[in-house]
């Protein structure tokens, strides 16, 4: 009863009408706002329950997703700093490297055979001087070969950046100069070159540039060989 005698009343009664620009009448009628019941709240408090319980799940997940992105970036952060940390963890070869350079100061005599002759008496000789080059990780040498006017000389030497060997060498008897670069294997230790100005294959299969190896037998004795065995030298300490 109360519902509908409000309801009477609203339409009954004439509203106040006031113009928008002073105190005169207006044609505009408002509009009785319906009364709630305990029997119309009761059937809308589930829909109310389920809006809010709607809107709090979507304050949940908004403040939650930038907590899961951060957590995504500080692992993706994490295993690249891993991976950095591994790449650091990779031991140098400065020392070992330094150590082989300090071996080679001195007089050598050397020795080659060409590919064809493994007994016999070397096909080449002569003298290699080296000495140090402003600091221990650098070399400059010069040699001489026995019965010819052919003399070479060079620079051989570690750069702790690339952590790689560094070698040119230049000679009377050729106009181009020889570039290579080496890694070291400290286990043996050897340096493997490579040329850094490759030349063509000789054929299918051949390696594109040179390479040779360069082997520390002990003090007074190291091999530096070709290693599609076209040559071998031996170095013996003279002093």
């Amino acid at each position: 009863m109360t519902v509908q005698v409000a309801r009477e009343r609203a339409r009954r009664t004439p509203l106040a009408r006031e113009h928008p620009g002073g105190g005169a009448i207006s044609d505009t009628h408002t509009v009785a706002q319906p009364v709630q019941t305990r029997q119309a709240m009761r059937i809308n408090a589930p829909r109310l329950h389920r809006t809010v319980a709607l809107a709090l799940s979507a304050l949940a997940l908004a403040a939650i997703a930038p907590l899961r992105l951060a957590a995504q970036g500080n692992e993706r952060l994490g295993r690249a700093t891993d991976l950095v940390a591994s790449a650091s963890a990779e031991p140098s070869h400065l020392e070992p490297a330094r150590g082989i350079l300090h071996t080679l100061v001195g007089t050598w005599r050397f020795e080659i055979w060409f590919a064809g002759n493994y007994g016999g008496a070397p096909d080449a000789s002569g003298t290699r001087v080296v000495k140090a080059l402003f600091d221990d990780l650098r070399l400059e040498w010069s040699e001489q070969l026995d019965h010819s006017t052919i003399a070479g000389q060079g620079v051989l030497g570690f750069d702790p950046g690339s952590d790689r060997f560094f070698s040119s060498a230049v000679y009377s008897a050729g106009a181009a100069p020889e570039f290579l670069t080496g890694t070291l294997d400290a286990a043996e230790p050897l340096v493997t070159f490579n040329s850094m100005l490759p030349a063509p294959p000789a054929g299918p299969g051949q390696p594109v540039g040179p390479a040779s190896i360069m082997t520390m037998l002990d003090q007074n004795h190291f091999a530096w060989t070709a290693r599609d065995r076209a040559w071998r030298a031996m170095f013996t300490r003279q002093e």
